[in-house]
């Protein structure tokens, strides 16, 4: 047994036995990233993880290695584990065992006429994608692959319905004179054709290494809880992010060891109402009976699934004397309303200027008023008897002063809003002149 890496045959890694041994390793090849077992002989030197030239069912390829599969190494994955791997997902289309023979290790010469081929590829997609519209066929040219040996091109389109692109398949035969090819993938594999990295900056799980497309739904990612945004957990495909199925499995069996949202379980810290989990640290957030919020390791819970407590009157003690928040809480007193009076007041309501008169006392002199005899009256001199009016005459006065007032101010009002005056009053020609 030998180290992986470097450039080695199986006698070298082996020994002389490796000639009564059946020799395998695994390559990937093609623009779907296809993986799959080939054969080669004994005394054939290849580097790990180098390019092959591989004979597969589609024609003569350029592959490449894939590490700790190679006969010999100290690291290397027995072929049962690939076995169960291929089972474990999709089968022949995930590993393709017996799928042909390793021919030689590529040559510059090999590379570089693969590149040669390869920059043709945009030209015959523009070529395939005319002569579909030429058609009327309802289908995009996403891809078009070719192989080593020139038996084939392989064209990948996408189509919401059955496309009959026989007429289509005959003119691109005798165009590129060999044989075509036609395959229909879907969003994700449109990805995988064409995508390059992710917003992880990783290269594209589907690209890279992940075989089996399996559906992902919305579900998936509410119980990881993550963002619910489609253009954060959608990928290159327009479609949910294959990643958010890996960890689907653990999450799924930790949610199930967790109690449900607003059931009652018991604990050491008594009976209470689940309102929030936390999956990955397996703790549950209770309310308690006396409205005590406790987190509580999934350990400690005692009972599952107990019936809801019958509701407490609202003046119940709970038992240690303080009460519960709610019920400990004063309300402060709801302010009274006060009614906002109107800017113009009407004629029947009472205004400031009312309510001050009422205030006022009623024989009280004003000083403007004042006599200059009463001024020098002198200080031992009896005083006079008020010369005021008498309290019926009062009143009767203070009405005739509001409705003067009350009557100046609708006056006032009618002036202003009359037709043709100014802004100040006056006439429209000038403030207080008159129009020219």
């Amino acid at each position: 047994m030998g180290k992986c890496g470097g450039r080695a045959s199986a006698i070298d890694r082996i020994g002389p036995e490796a000639d009564r041994m059946p020799l395998s390793t695994t390559v990937r090849y093609g623009k779907m990233g296809l993986i799959g077992e080939f054969s080669y002989p004994p005394n054939l030197a290849f580097r790990c993880g180098g390019k092959l030239v591989i004979s597969t069912d589609r024609g003569l390829e350029i592959g490449e290695h894939v590490l700790l599969t190679c006969a010999g190494c100290e690291q290397q994955i027995p072929r049962e584990q690939m076995q169960a791997y291929a089972q474990a997902s999709s089968g022949d289309e995930t590993y393709r065992f017996r799928n042909g023979r390793i021919l030689r290790e590529a040559t510059e010469a090999d590379v570089a006429e693969f590149r040669h081929i390869q920059s043709t590829t945009p030209q015959k997609l523009e070529i395939a994608s005319n002569l579909a519209a030429e058609y009327g066929l309802e289908m995009k040219i996403v891809d078009c692959e070719q192989i080593l040996g020139g038996e084939r091109i392989i064209l990948f389109f996408m189509s919401e319905q059955r496309v009959d692109f026989r007429q289509l398949v005959r003119r691109l035969a005798s165009e590129f004179q060999t044989r075509i090819e036609m395959r229909q993938v879907g969003a994700r594999d449109e990805a995988r054709l064409l995508a390059d990295y992710e917003t992880c900056g990783r290269e594209c799980c589907c690209k890279n290494f992940l075989k089996t497309l399996k559906p992902i739904t919305m579900s998936m990612a509410k119980l990881q809880k993550t963002t619910l945004d489609l253009a954060k957990v959608s990928g290159r495909c327009g479609r949910l992010k294959c990643c958010l199925r890996y960890e689907h499995e653990t999450y799924d069996a930790l949610n199930k060891k967790l109690p449900r949202n607003n059931s009652w379980i018991r604990t050491a810290a008594g009976i209470g109402k689940v309102f929030d989990r936390q999956i990955i640290t397996q703790l549950v957030r209770i309310r308690t009976e006396d409205d005590r919020i406790v987190v509580v390791p999934v350990e400690e819970i005692l009972e599952l699934n107990l019936p809801a407590p019958p509701p407490r009157p609202l003046g119940e003690d709970k038992g240690n004397g303080s009460g519960s928040r709610r019920e400990r809480r004063e309300l402060p007193p709801r302010p009274t309303r006060r009614l906002l009076r109107t800017l113009v007041p009407s004629n029947d309501e009472p205004t400031e200027e009312d309510d001050q008169a009422k205030e006022a006392p009623v024989d009280a002199p004003k000083p403007e008023d004042m006599s200059p005899a009463a001024e020098a009256q002198p200080s031992g001199s009896p005083e006079s008897p008020p010369a005021g009016p008498t309290t019926g005459e009062s009143s009767d006065n203070q009405q005739q002063q509001r409705h003067s007032r009350r009557g100046r101010r609708s006056r006032r009002r009618g002036r202003r809003n009359r037709p043709g005056r100014g802004p100040a009053g006056g006439p429209s020609g000038g403030p207080g002149g008159s129009s020219a």
